[in-house]
């Protein structure tokens, strides 16, 4: 028995198997390749993916050209702030320089308030002193 199988089985069985593996190598490359025309094919595959991709185009430009415009209106918004701000910013300067005027103002004022407080304090020192008598010298006449 094991001389039969050496000598028929064995050799038979690697030519099955050689013969196997080259049939489904031929079976493989036989096979029909994928053509254009077939089921649409590639072509319409193209054409319809080239005409989502250019719907899709015309919805971003669509979407570009509403985002310039949003963009220019804030644009215009923010120089119209900038200048009320610059507007506000001249006002605030004015009214601080109004507002050193007037401390300047004050300053001489107070400065003029105590310089009638020491007269009035001089002459009713004067007064007094020259209460009994009617005459007042000339220098307080001056005054």
């Amino acid at each position: 028995m094991e001389e039969f199988l050496r000598e028929h089985v064995l050799p038979n069985l690697w030519g099955a198997g050689i013969g196997a593996i080259t049939a489904l190598w031929m079976w493989i490359r036989s096979r029909p390749k994928e053509k254009i025309e077939n089921d649409g094919g590639i072509v319409e595959n193209a054409k319809k993916v080239l005409e989502m991709s250019e719907d899709i185009a015309e919805r971003l430009e669509k979407q570009l050209a509403a985002s310039d415009g949003i963009i220019e209106s804030l644009k215009e918004k923010l120089r119209i702030a900038i200048d009320e701000g610059n507007e506000c910013k001249k006002s605030l300067n004015k009214i601080k320089a109004e507002l050193d005027e007037f401390r300047a103002l004050c300053e001489s004022q107070k400065l003029e308030l105590e310089a009638l407080r020491e007269e009035c304090r001089l002459l009713r020192l004067t007064i007094e002193a020259n209460e009994k008598t009617d005459n007042i010298s000339d220098s307080l006449h001056l005054n």
